[in-house]
């Protein structure tokens, strides 16, 4: 379906777009049978340039028609807001309504048989409809390869990753066994290590056993890659790992947090402005907690730490989980690191003197 020029797109330009999307046909080939030839009356061609483009402009006032909050991302689209009253329980239904009725006029299908509900820390239940089919709830979903649930924990969604980098890790174990060891160390670091750390920022861990999970498939990875499957001695595997220089995945994602933070700073991220989500402190004297190296140190303190100008007001959590997220958990390490790695001009310096600081 092409949209009639309004004023936007007219001339040659829109004679080009409406030849490219109209009086298409296609077919389904099995075994060499083809079926009969049948028109394409909505959608974009797959595999050309302009196809993304032009889906996301067909799509582009879907966010007009609801009063909710959309995310999308390609074809997925979430819809959620906060639920305090049965009002908001009727809004929310009303959006999925407006969606349909979007849909229809713009020649598009909503599958809502694939379509799923979870609500997030509420123990009551509404049923939502759309399309004449009541959606489904769930206590946990994939969303852009996450897996949340209901209670905002990432167990599972750890438990999965690990189950898959450590499927791959044995097929690079199988056919990499007699590779090179720089060739074996690439193939985990690509196929194996970004599977563990895809979108860490969002689920890092804070429950020592899931973070004992991750750590142990790069503990075997580490015996893959320097094809040492004997040694037994107390910190061998510690050892092979500093000899591949090959880091700590909780090291890595506290790293990543704040290399996002430090971008979220200084404006580099339009989509989340820093003032939203926290309050600069003025005028404070500098809190700097006692650093202890190779120990851990539990000070109350730490918590309360303003080591820079640059800091910022610690969140007030009311749960475990919203105490772990991105910015509660990160603002307070982003306010122990020095003056000078805050201050770093581009976000590759910042990375540097992260992992130059004591």
């Amino acid at each position: 379906m092409v949209r009639k020029s309004t004023g936007g797109i007219s001339g040659n330009i829109n004679n080009w777009l409406r030849d490219f999307l109209t009086n298409r046909t296609m077919k389904v080939v099995v075994d060499g049978e083809a079926s009969e030839s049948v028109g394409v009356d909505s959608g974009v061609p797959q595999g050309t340039v302009l196809g993304p483009l032009a889906f996301l402009c067909h799509i582009n006032d879907l966010l007009d028609c609801v009063k909710s909050t959309v995310r999308l991302f390609a074809d997925d689209c979430l819809l959620y807001r906060r639920i305090r009253s049965r009002q908001d329980h009727l809004k929310l239904q009303e959006d999925l309504r407006a969606l349909e009725e979007w849909a229809a006029t713009w020649g598009m299908r909503f599958n809502a048989k694939k379509c799923y509900i979870m609500s997030i820390n509420n123990k009551t239940n509404n049923f939502y409809q759309l399309d004449n089919h009541i959606l489904q709830q769930v206590d946990e979903n994939p969303y852009l390869g996450v897996t949340f649930t209901e209670n905002l924990k990432f167990s599972n969604h750890i438990n999965k990753i690990s189950g898959k980098a450590s499927s791959t890790l044995g097929f690079l174990r199988r056919n990499l066994k007699h590779c090179p060891l720089q060739c074996r160390k690439t193939a985990y670091l690509s196929l194996v290590r970004s599977t563990l750390e895809y979108s860490s920022i969002v689920w890092d861990p804070y429950l020592q056993k899931d973070t004992d999970k991750l750590e142990q498939v790069q503990r075997r990875a580490a015996r893959f890659i320097s094809a040492d499957y004997t040694s037994r001695e107390t910190g061998c595997i510690s050892k092979m790992l500093q000899q591949l220089e090959i880091p700590p995945l909780q090291e890595r994602r506290k790293m990543a947090r704040l290399t996002f933070f430090y971008k979220v700073t200084e404006g580099l991220v339009p989509a989340m402005p820093i003032e939203t989500y926290l309050t600069p402190i003025r005028g404070k004297r500098i809190i700097r907690p006692r650093q202890f190296r190779d120990c851990v140190s539990s000070n109350i303190v730490t918590n309360q730490a303003v080591n820079h100008q640059k800091c910022y007001q610690p969140l007030q959590c009311n749960s475990t989980a919203y105490k772990n997220s991105f910015f509660p958990r990160t603002v307070i390490e982003w306010n122990n690191l020095s003056d000078q790695v805050v201050r770093a001009e581009t976000v590759q310096s910042f990375k540097t003197a992260l992992s130059k600081r004591d």
